[in-house]
């Protein structure tokens, strides 16, 4: 998370090298630097500082004020908390409105042609519908931190709808759903899909491989869900490359999940029916462990996981640094992590032989070419046999260094035009 705060200080003189030093400590950087005017008291400047923790900015500050006279703040502004501060969206209409004449003409007389285009044929196309994509969180009701838990999806909803709107030029709306049941975001999706033309779940709580099955069966617009096919299709994509690179067999290949959440299990099933060896599995929770192995996975340890695996794939930190310590030589780590886990310096000396840390924020290069061909293609929903073949496509985006293409380029169209190749409905 990359903050910018701006701060207005007084600075005694012969301090600004501790300043400086406290500044550097924390991980942050000086973008800017202005010299307001000198006083009595010291000097007074504006500075912009970048940091990507903002507790250790928080730590800056505290210690700076606590320094006595040799430092005074007239005000701290995070620039990114004024800009945030009703959400990550606006909703605009395409045409003008500027004057009596727009509003007569772009806004009423538009919407009567779009009535009358409606009464004589298929007006789907003259709706924003065909460009609408309804992200959807369910939460449960009964959840101690519900409304908080609402609150984050929601906005993780709406970090995705800016994401697609730039990418693939279709029109997010976030949807956070309480429920009693799971099923009951399935009943509520079957009353509202007329409104979209796709769905991408991005969190159902409690959610199972069996649901997602009921919920493709039931929904009609191409529906595709971060924890179901987003990751492991990314995943998928970076265990191919490696075998393409260091050219390993499926039979000869043990893969370990530390952590098991849905994309673990759904990508479980997917690994044991395309041939590899065996599927580990560790989690702190029996569910998620028995999830495992009902989808054709070995529950075991973290330590035999590090012992034993070929590839091994980081989804939580459900380990130790000692367990960690204990990895083969030879072994393949992709750190699919947000929080911080123990790195590289670990288990220098092992032999690893690639070390691969990506998150989620590296899916933005996928998912919306991915849900814009979905939809082009009228693919109602990503089945094991399409995960697999995407993917087997999609890695050639890929580098030897395991990079995709940059964020900012063509990247999006390429994985477009490879998904929306496939005009069969699944």
């Amino acid at each position: 998370m990359r903050l910018i705060n701006e701060i207005t200080v007084i600075i005694r003189k012969k301090s600004f090298p501790s300043f400086i030093d406290e500044l550097y400590k924390r991980e942050c950087d000086l973008l800017d630097l202005q010299h307001i005017e000198e006083s009595g008291d010291g000097y007074l400047y504006t500075l912009r500082i970048a940091c990507d923790n903002l507790k250790r900015f928080e730590e800056f500050v505290t210690i700076i004020s606590s320094a006595g006279d040799k430092y005074k703040f007239i005000s701290v502004k995070n620039i990114v908390e004024d800009r945030i501060v009703g959400g990550l969206l606006s909703v605009s209409g395409k045409m003008p409105l500027e004057n009596i004449t727009d509003f007569n003409t772009s806004v009423l007389g538009a919407a009567d042609l779009m009535l009358e285009k409606i009464k004589g044929e298929d007006g789907r196309r003259f709706t924003s519908i065909a460009r609408n994509v309804g992200l959807v969180a369910g939460i449960r009701s009964m959840d101690e931190g519900a409304r908080v838990h609402l609150l984050r999806e929601f906005v993780c909803a709406e970090r995705d709808a800016v994401v697609l709107n730039r990418f693939a030029g279709l029109n997010g709306s976030p949807l956070a759903v309480r429920f009693e049941h799971p099923e009951d975001v399935i009943q509520v999706l079957k009353k509202i899909e007329q409104n979209y033309a796709a769905v991408r779940v991005t969190r159902i709580s409690e959610s199972s491989i069996m649901l997602y099955d009921m919920l493709f069966s039931d929904l009609t617009v191409p529906t595709v869900s971060l924890e179901h096919d987003d990751i492991p299709l990314f995943l998928l994509i970076l265990i191919i490359k490696v075998m393409m690179k260091y050219r390993i067999k499926a039979e000869e290949t043990t893969v370990g999940f530390i952590g098991i959440d849905l994309s673990a299990v759904r990508l479980a099933r997917v690994l044991d029916k395309i041939g590899f060896r065996r599927i580990l599995g560790f989690d702190h929770g029996e569910n998620s462990m028995l999830a495992l192995e009902n989808q054709g996975g070995l529950a075991t340890t973290a330590e035999n996981i590090f012992g034993n695996a070929d590839i091994t794939i980081l989804l939580k930190n459900n380990f130790d640094v000692e367990e960690f310590r204990k990895i083969r030589p030879g072994q393949f780590v992709i750190s699919f992590m947000e929080s911080e886990e123990p790195g590289l310096e670990e288990i220098s000396g092992k032999g690893v032989r690639e070390f691969i840390r990506k998150g989620v924020a590296d899916l933005a290069v996928l998912f919306p070419g991915v849900l814009r061909g979905m939809i082009d293609a009228d693919i109602r929903y990503i089945n094991d046999a399409k995960l697999v073949d995407f993917a087997k496509k999609l890695v050639v985006l890929l580098s030897d260094s395991f990079e995709f293409p940059h964020l900012f380029g063509d990247v999006h169209e390429k994985v477009y035009r490879i998904v929306s190749q496939d005009k069969s409905k699944s």
